[in-house]
């Protein structure tokens, strides 16, 4: 009897040693654990996985092994993650996460490296989350209305989001929705000090906003076997901030009133070629944001200046796919993208005097962006592995209307991927992963734009129409020992043409301090990480984590040589709590100490999170308080010649929330497919 629920147990745990499109492959792993590792990275399952209960889905990520969350971004060994999936919608949002429960996560896909086939540009893996199949269901999803209170503001953030999921005969429905109030108040102080310069600054920025997002997709599956699938992205966001500031008794503020509308639609047709299992996938998308924004300036309450800014990206992609099973170990997948921007930013502006400076020029850009890989990925022995290249090619062109004047500038890269993993131990339960890849960054558009943007009366950041996208090549070698309880992990990465965010001495206001972005001389990085995951008593499991980042300095900045070597550390400690009576928990804490890079200096941070929930109903109700009892926010020095700015966000971290979930499910039990879009659009910004 023993033997047989073993059995059970084990073949519950069967899992692809190939996702999604490796399936192909055929080459299936039966073992008695949660966690496979295959050539790229793992896959766990979280069916009824203590971990997943109680929580949302952005909660229970960084529970899994080599995952962290760094101020609300998730990363992969220390990089930053690339794309996020869920059934195969890849999200725009991570609040989308926020409405999916962890206990209706089947399985979690985690890929540290990307793969040949995407964009070289992202290099920090993906995350495939995959929803399990209610117990009954041809429908099941969720709905959760949240309110949060804040030491520094009271009630803020309100919000109702859903998550639904329904098949009828071979049309399959998807559709994510959030509707919520969002309310903010950041106070911070500011000074500055030099040889002729010393000031001192108070700020208090306050905002309210409405936000709204739906994503409905549809899937026809044909008797053929081919698939014909839409979908459908709105996001409305609107916010109205005010940012006062105060020095030496004058009084400054900058008030805005900003809408953004974001709309995608996604065509995608896939087509079975032969019994064999080789395919074919051809994808449309296109992406548009408009953003429109009102900033009025104030200095001692009376208006010295208004601006009114206009922005419009349209991004279109076409994408084809093809898979060919060449035999039960060897799988080729080869296809071409290309990818064409278009911006065009309008401002004008009303300015009584020189104190705020903002842009006045309207520009236009464009971009495209091909791609050709092809990768192959499959067994030899107990070695698992997956290689490709690809020829990525970045060509963007920046135009001042008004000046009719033009810049050019090409970009082209060849760029190989290699993942290998290497399973050993008697029982095969500890592995050796090895992974190299080179990446080409996407074009930083919004690094290049002339937009002047004003974080308070005294800075503001301005982009450079010279900037080049960097690349960079990266080796990243991986040890997990006993299942994934132990994990260690060390990264070596060189960049070129690194973008940084330089900080300059307004020469019309020697009080106002801009940062641009610049390129700068190549630069090495080493990376080292550690984590333990572990169950010492049956309702409590932790993961205690921590990693290093080495960087030996070797550049020059504003005539500024800067040769040390620099440290950057980071320290988890995750801690997951099942009681009886369906009651709960998890607390967290993080600590990132002091650390320097080039002319800046981020001061120790660390903070304290926690959950208690309790079900009902069994299960399909749920009550949570999230809590933050004690935090240091960040302290931020940076060097402008022989001026040094400091910068202190002083708002306290104490808040609670509350929310309440239903879960819902019934008819008969069927899987669920979506159609995702395809396109990313990433801002480069100062990390202040």
């Amino acid at each position: 009897m023993k033997k047989l629920l073993f059995l059970l147990f084990a073949a519950s745990g069967i899992l692809s040693v190939y996702a999604q499109k490796e399936h192909h492959l055929k080459e299936i792993t039966v073992v008695a654990s949660r966690t496979t590792n295959n050539a790229g990275g793992y896959t766990t399952n979280l069916r009824g996985a203590d971990i997943a209960k109680g929580k949302t889905a952005v909660d229970v990520l960084p529970f899994l092994p080599n995952i962290s969350r760094e101020n609300g971004n998730f990363k992969i060994n220390g990089l930053a993650v690339s794309e996020i999936y869920v059934n195969g919608v890849k999200l725009s949002d991570l609040s989308e996460l926020d409405n999916i429960s962890g206990e209706m996560i089947d399985k979690v896909q985690v890929q540290y490296l990307a793969g040949a086939d995407q964009n070289a540009a992202m290099s920090g893996g993906t995350i495939r989350i995959t929803l399990r199949r209610p117990p009954e269901g041809g429908y099941y999803g969720s709905i959760t209305a949240n309110a949060d209170w804040y030491r520094s503001c009271g009630f803020g953030n309100e919000g109702l989001g859903s998550m639904f999921n329904y098949r009828y005969k071979n049309l399959s429905v998807y559709d994510n929705l959030f509707v919520g109030a969002s309310k903010l108040e950041e106070n911070a102080k500011q000074w500055q000090t030099g040889p002729d310069l010393q000031t001192f600054i108070t700020e208090t920025t306050k905002s309210k906003g409405f936000d709204f997002r739906n994503r409905l997709s549809l899937t026809q599956q044909f008797n053929s076997g081919a698939q014909l699938g839409g979908s459908y992205l709105i996001s409305i966001y609107r916010p109205r901030p005010t940012s006062l500031s105060l020095s030496d008794n004058v009084a400054s503020a900058i008030t805005k009133r900003i809408n953004t509308i974001a709309q995608e639609g996604t065509l995608k047709f896939c087509l079975p070629l032969t019994k064999k299992g080789a395919s074919m996938e051809l994808t449309a998308d296109y992406f548009n944001r408009s953003n429109n924004e009102h900033a009025y300036y104030n200095m001692e309450n009376d208006i010295t200046g208004a601006t009114y800014e206009r922005t419009n990206l349209n991004l279109w992609k076409f994408k084809a796919d093809f898979i060919y099973p060449h035999s039960r170990k060897l799988s080729w997948k080869f296809g071409a993208s290309a990818q064409w921007i278009s911006s065009t930013f309008n401002p004008s502006a009303t300015l009584e005097d020189d104190r705020f400076n903002v842009s006045d020029i309207p520009t236009k850009t464009t971009g495209f962006t091909p791609i050709v890989y092809t990768a192959a990925q499959g067994m030899f022995w107990k070695l698992r592995y997956s290689a490709g290249i690809n020829w990525q090619l970045n060509r963007i062109s920046y135009e001042n209307i008004d000046a009719d004047v033009k810049n050019h500038n090409t970009q082209w890269a060849i760029n190989p991927t290699i993942q290998i993993m290497m399973p050993f131990g008697s029982k095969m339960n500890h592995a050796l992963m090895l992974n190299y890849k080179r990446t080409l960054s996407d074009i930083p558009y919004s690094a290049i734009s002339s937009v002047i943007n004003w974080d308070n009366a005294y800075s503001y950041t301005v982009g450079n129409p010279d900037l080049k996208a960097q690349s960079a090549d990266m080796i990243m070698a991986a040890l997990s020992l006993f299942r994934n309880k132990i994990n260690i992990t060390a990264l070596y990465a060189h960049t070129h043409d690194r973008i940084y965010w330089e900080t300059f001495q307004s020469t019309e206001n020697p009080d106002v301090f801009y940062t641009r972005p610049v390129n700068i001389s190549g630069q090495g990085v080493w990376g080292v990480g550690a984590e333990w995951i572990e169950a010492p008593l049956k309702w409590w499991k932790f993961k205690l984590s921590g990693r290093v980042e080495i960087s030996p300095e070797n550049t020059a900045i504003d005539g500024i040589r800067y040769g040390k070597t620099r440290f950057k550390e980071y320290y988890y400690f995750n801690n997951n709590f099942r009681f009886s009576n369906s009651w709960g928990g998890m607390l967290s804490v993080n600590f990132e100490p002091t650390y320097r890079t080039l002319d800046r200096t981020y001061h120790a941070v660390y903070n304290i999170n926690g959950q208690i929930y309790k079900t009902f109903l069994d299960g399909n109700l749920q009550m949570a308080v999230d809590f933050s009892p004690l935090g240091n926010r960040r302290k931020l020095d940076r060097q402008a010649a022989l001026n040094k700015i400091s910068y202190r966000y002083t708002t306290p971290v104490q808040y609670i929330g509350l929310s309440i979930t239903w879960n819902l499910s019934g008819g008969k039990k069927v899987d669920v497919d979506v159609i995702d879009g395809i396109q990313d659009y990433h801002e480069t910004k100062d990390n202040r």
